[in-house]
């Protein structure tokens, strides 16, 4: 069942409602609806009622520079991480979060990585050729008839050929 779009204004009121009629946040997570029209960023909300055995989807629309809606960690707990990981990866504001920091990107980076106007391949990647794997314990050859001529019948490795 879709619970349909929330303003930022009411989420933390309806929030406490839903908690109070034996809804659960499942999931909670920020989404950039950039050339989608309607307000760019969204957080979508995944509730699970266990009594009733149905779930909910609620989208709360966080318009403004930064977009922003209020926290509801003190409703459900567990948006704690969750709304730091919105806030981290699309820079969605979440007034009254009891600490709201980065979780995933360092402290200094600048920018929000999820968000569909951020650059892609900012950062050059630096890869490094690995050294040879060398294989030379008993029943390690890379070549088969080797490795069988080292290894008993219970895939232990022998010092005597055959054994």
């Amino acid at each position: 069942m879709d619970g349909g779009w929330i303003q930022a204004g009411e989420w933390r009121e309806r929030a406490r409602a839903l908690q109070g009629e034996g809804w659960s946040l499942q999931g909670y997570c920020g989404v950039d609806r950039l050339g989608l029209g309607g307000p760019r960023f969204e957080v979508v909300a995944q509730l699970l009622n266990r009594d009733a055995k149905e779930r909910r989807i609620v989208h709360v629309a966080a318009e403004g520079d930064p977009p922003t809606i209020p926290s509801i960690v003190d409703v459900w707990p567990t948006a704690n991480w969750m709304e730091r990981e919105a806030f981290d990866m699309f820079g969605i504001v979440f007034e009254g979060h009891p600490s709201l920091t980065r979780i995933l990107m360092p402290d200094e980076w600048e920018g929000h990585p999820l968000r569909k106007d951020y650059g892609v391949g900012k950062i050059p990647i630096d890869f490094r050729p690995q050294p040879l794997l060398q294989i030379d314990s008993p029943g390690q050859s890379p070549e088969t008839g080797e490795a069988a001529r080292k290894v008993d019948h219970l895939g232990q490795a022998t010092t005597e050929a055959g054994a």
